[in-house]
């Protein structure tokens, strides 16, 4: 009878085994869950920055239609988060003929406030 429960004890996991397996599987789960959060949480911001800078050539390729000698700026909201400015200005006293113009996007991300801007020389 003691073999047979020597070979019955050999056949399966003791309670300690399985709680270690338990806890080594918690701790790698939790890691990857940690791991794809960070994934969609950049994926998010890069959203963010990918629309500011559409928002920012669209803006400065609406500006390049319009008439600067008599535009003083616009500001607009899209899409309900994004802030969207364009300022037109003469800042080169060398160069008369020469209009800066600058569109800035600001909005609310899941990293807090950020914005992006871009200028050019017409």
């Amino acid at each position: 009878m003691s073999g047979r429960l020597r070979r019955a004890g050999r056949q399966g996991f003791t309670l300690v085994e399985l709680l270690i397996a338990s806890a080594i599987l918690a701790v790698l789960i939790i890691g990857v869950g940690l791991f794809l959060t960070q994934i969609i949480e950049k994926s998010d911001m890069m959203d963010d920055m990918t629309k500011a800078l559409e928002l920012c050539r669209q803006g400065i390729e609406e500006a390049r239609t319009m008439d600067l000698s008599s535009f003083s700026g616009l500001a607009d909201t899209v899409d309900g988060e994004f802030f969207r400015t364009l300022s037109v200005s003469t800042p080169y006293t060398e160069y008369q003929d020469a209009t800066l113009v600058v569109c800035e996007v600001k909005w609310v991300g899941i990293g807090g406030p950020d914005s992006l801007s871009l200028s050019t020389i017409y």
